[in-house]
C-alpha cells in the first residue's frame, strides 16, 4: 500500500509542471531521479524530460542521474511540509548521490 502511495505522490508532480516557474526551471532538463526507500525494500524511479514528467516506474534505473535514500516516512513528511528536506539530510535520514543542482531541482520539484 505503502509503495503505490509514494508512485502516486510521484505521479502527483506531473501536475506541477503546468506552473511557469518550474516550466523554466525544468526547461531542457532530461534526468532520471532514482529514490529507494529501505523501510518498504523498493526502489522508484522518475524520469523527468524538458519539463514533462515522462514516467514513475518501481525498479532500479540504472543511469539515474541522482539517487535518494529515505525511508518512507521522511518522505511523506517532506511532502507534507512536516520534514525539512535539508533537516533529515543534516540527520542522516536522507542520503543522496549526485550532483547538487539536481537535488535543489528536485527540492523545488517536491515542495
Amino acid at each position: 500500500m505503502t509503495k503505490d502511495k509514494i508512485i502516486n505522490q510521484l505521479q502527483a508532480l506531473s501536475l506541477k509542471f503546468d506552473d511557469p516557474k518550474i516550466q523554466r526551471r525544468f526547461k531542457e532538463y532530461n534526468k532520471t531521479l532514482q529514490f529507494i526507500f529501505p523501510d518498504i525494500d523498493t526502489k522508484i524511479f522518475m524520469k523527468i524530460g524538458d519539463a514533462e514528467l515522462l514516467e514513475v516506474a518501481e525498479g532500479e534505473e540504472a543511469e539515474a542521474e541522482l539517487r535518494v535514500t529515505m525511508d518512507s516516512v521522511v518522505f511523506f513528511g517532506i511532502i507534507d511540509k512536516t520534514e525539512s528536506p535539508m533537516a533529515a539530510y543534516s540527520a542522516g535520514k536522507l542520503k543522496t548521490v549526485g550532483e547538487v543542482p539536481d537535488l535543489l531541482k528536485l527540492q523545488k520539484l517536491l515542495l
